[in-house]
């Protein structure tokens, strides 16, 4: 927690982005290891669709040329083989259904949803909230849904409006969080914005994090609505794939000499390959404990 309470500090964010980010920290941080000593992932961003309802100026999908919406959907039978997996591994980590598209959009959120909650598996939304309704809030939770952030991107007037919504619909205060997203480009949306690897002008120059460590394989998968293991949220243009969770096993991919390659060298701040050569991510913001194992497991190879 230490690192991570000194990096968001001097970060340009708002007080609810550092608030999420600490109460990630409580379990994204918290290292399970493998029965060989090796640090086992704790944090799963599953793009469940590849649709959203928004074109917001930070996002690749306002050039729909570039990013065209696509009604394509994380099928309930890949859920289940990765849940089970997970099951199997007693995962503590989490799964958030999130990544390039609008999570609500996806026509069985609910039963995906159940899906892993059913196995203990801790589940949480990130949605731009456009969905929701007292209904749906209900239907999500009683589904097992652990947490749900909702990021405004209309203006100070949607807090108490959601608060009401949540209250509505019987959701205590700590199962979800308003992200402030109405700023302008000038503070920065009040996101930690980046350039998701090279494809929109954002932020820093990637050369200036050229040398920069990055953490995200350290501790996290990605994986696309059709079952691709991504190497990190970041990369829109998808050009690396490490596996398929519905043709291998998630700890195949994990434990996969190519994906370890990369994860060292993005540790030891080599970002000299594509697509990480043009990306201008800060990468550390979690993932310093599961750096440290890994480390260590290096030392004693």
């Amino acid at each position: 927690m230490t690192d991570v309470l000194k990096i968001i500090s001097s970060a340009e964010v708002t007080e609810r982005t550092k608030a999420n980010l600490l109460r990630k920290s409580t379990f994204i941080d918290d290292v399970q290891l493998t029965d060989e000593g090796a640090p086992l992932f704790s944090w799963i961003d599953i793009s469940i669709t590849d649709l959203c309802n928004r074109l917001c100026t930070f996002c690749p999908r306002i050039d729909s040329d570039l990013y065209p919406n696509q009604s394509l959907h994380f099928s309930l039978e890949t859920a289940e083989k990765l849940a089970n997996e997970l099951a199997e591994l007693g995962y503590r980590g989490g799964v958030v259904f999130c990544g390039y598209g609008e999570p609500l959009l996806h026509p069985k959120v609910n039963e995906l949803v159940k899906v892993f909650a059913s196995r203990g598996i801790r589940v949480e939304i990130v949605t731009n909230g456009d969905r929701l309704t007292q209904a749906s809030l209900e239907s999500l939770f009683a589904s097992g849904l652990s947490f749900l952030c909702v990021s405004l991107y209309d203006g100070p007037h949607q807090v108490n409006q959601f608060h009401d919504l949540f209250k509505s619909a019987g959701v205590a205060t700590d199962k979800y969080i308003l992200r402030d997203r109405w700023h302008s480009e000038a503070d920065s949306f009040g996101l930690k914005l980046t350039n998701r690897a090279g494809v929109i002008e954002f932020g820093p120059t990637a050369k200036a994090m050229s040398q920069k460590p990055c953490f995200y394989p350290a501790y996290s998968l990605t994986i696309d609505w059709n079952g691709d293991v991504l190497l990190c949220v970041q990369d829109w243009t998808k050009r690396i794939k490490f596996g398929n969770i519905s043709t291998g096993s998630i700890m195949q991919i994990w434990q996969s000499t190519r994906l370890h390659k990369m994860r060292v060298g993005l540790m030891c701040g080599n970002r000299n390959k594509s697509p990480c050569v043009n990306c201008n991510a800060e990468g550390v913001l979690h993932g310093f404990n599961h750096v440290n194992e890994w480390m260590r497991l290096e030392h004693d190879q």
